[in-house]
């Protein structure tokens, strides 16, 4: 609640950049949230230039003067991690609040932490293969 709070001013679910989903077949919490991907499938995908790489912080942004809502992106990304604002009708995703993250802030149980690591990395590629069939076989 603390993402859609921060970017919105509204704790919505619909709103937030992370989702929490339920994987009721083994008990588990899936999270989908964006990897910040070092081959950006999003934004190779967004016709527009609307998606572009904060050389400060890493993180894939969205600029919503050029997205027009196509969508593009969010099909083209594996984790479901960019979803469309249908009142704005933009894009949105993760930006690392800036490169101090509020959700890791506030996640008392420390499921969420901030690394970093080399977006090449082999683990990181690993995790995301594993993350995104994790998610598919859902249906997200």
């Amino acid at each position: 609640m603390v993402c859609s709070l921060t970017h919105e001013q509204a704790c919505s679910t619909t709103k937030s950049r992370i989702r929490i989903l339920r994987d009721e077949e083994f008990g588990n919490n899936l999270i989908s949230l964006c990897f910040q991907c070092d081959d950006a499938h999003c934004m190779q995908s967004c016709a527009y230039g609307a998606l572009g790489r904060s050389s400060e912080t890493g993180a894939v942004l969205v600029d919503d003067h050029l997205c027009n809502g196509c969508e593009a992106c969010v099909i083209a990304c594996p984790l479901g991690a960019i979803s469309l604002d249908q009142e704005k009708k933009v894009v949105f995703k993760c930006d690392l609040c800036g490169g101090d993250p509020e959700c890791v802030k506030v996640c008392a149980r420390e499921a969420l932490i901030e690394t970093n690591t080399d977006r090449a990395s082999k683990e990181r590629k690993s995790l995301l293969t594993e993350t995104a069939k994790a998610l598919s076989q859902r249906g997200t």
